[in-house]
């Protein structure tokens, strides 16, 4: 492009969040084959694109933690489906059942294909349970801001930190049409993420097995475990798949998700749980309810955990700070 408002995706460095695609108003930016696409003819050069991307607009600022928890739902049918505690999949259930939110954008798996995510709305605790468990690719889930917005003016959203530093990004350049319906954020933790293509040749050199065998994939401990319809587990180390990690998850210097009002993961929690960080009154009203109604059980997060997570945190920060310093001097 010639404007010096409008970028082209260049070195790979796109979150692929979809948060471009919603702001376009000329449909100038759009999503062809698990990438964000342009038309040139299409752009009038407003920039807004620039603005909202979290992947070259990123400021090293995490807002106080509240409280913190490890926690899990006592629903069985969430159990049933969920990666860890099925604290999230708990969460918006009780969201949409008492009316704090109309609409969920939640990311649920292909159809056609396998372990692909699918970002779509929710509007139901079973709409919610379809998108139980841990996606481990890329997904645009903000691509559907726009018809979120446009159909209540109470949403909820499920994402990763890239999501979340968007929409911030969006409320700092007063795009009140898009944040102003945004009820609760809750944020995954995130260490890397996965273009769909690679995370196949991941799975595929893991499991030793085709594709129609795996049952479910999960990252836990740093490992990479892949789960076979027979029962077997086998595992490889995430660090020996770094040259499959998306390059803008390498500058991402957001480990907790620093812009929701409740945080998500299973960093720091023993297995079944999740570590439950709490940002905002929203977020501690939510959680508190839920507890209460005794839809989720929760304990105070030790010391010694919630290092486990700041550790983990610090690993993802000294890598993007490394990663932005040698762009810059590229």
């Amino acid at each position: 492009m010639s404007s010096s408002n409008v970028l082209e995706v260049s070195g790979g460095i796109c979150a692929y969040c979809g948060a471009c695609v919603s702001i376009c108003s000329t449909s100038a930016i759009y999503l062809e084959d698990d990438k964000i696409a342009i038309r040139g003819e299409k752009c009038t050069r407003c920039g807004l694109c620039v603005k909202v991307c979290p992947a070259i607009n990123i400021e090293i600022y995490e807002p106080p933690v509240i409280e913190s928890y490890t926690a899990r739902s006592t629903i069985q049918k969430v159990l049933e489906v969920c990666q860890d505690g099925g604290v999230v999949t708990a969460l918006l259930m009780e969201a949409l059942k008492r009316g704090l939110v109309d609409i969920v954008i939640v990311c649920g798996e292909s159809e056609t294909e396998r372990l692909k995510p699918r970002p779509f709305l929710a509007n139901s605790p079973e709409d919610v349970l379809i998108a139980a468990g841990s996606k481990y690719s890329l997904s645009p889930i903000l691509n559907l801001l726009e018809e979120a917005i446009s159909r209540s003016d109470k949403v909820a959203i499920v994402g990763l930190p890239c999501h979340l530093r968007a929409l911030e990004l969006m409320r700092k350049a007063q795009l009140v049409e898009y944040t102003r319906a945004i009820r609760l954020k809750i944020g995954l933790f995130c260490m890397n993420n996965y273009p769909y293509a690679n995370l196949i040749k991941i799975i595929a050199e893991v499991a030793k097995a085709p594709l129609s065998e795996v049952n479910k994939v999960e990252i836990r401990k740093g490992k990479f475990i892949v789960w076979l319809r027979t029962g077997v587990a086998r595992s490889a180390a995430i660090t020996e798949f770094k040259e499959y990690v998306n390059v803008a998850c390498k500058t991402c210097p957001d480990f907790t998700a620093w812009f929701s009002d409740i945080s998500v993961g299973s960093a720091g929690s023993e297995e079944g749980w999740s570590t439950v960080l709490i940002r905002s009154e929203t977020g501690r009203n939510l959680f508190n309810m839920a507890v209460k109604e005794g839809v989720i059980t929760a304990k105070s997060l030790s010391e010694k955990a919630l290092n486990q997570v700041r550790r983990l945190a610090g690993v993802k920060l000294k890598r993007a700070l490394g990663s932005i310093n040698q762009i810059k001097l590229s």
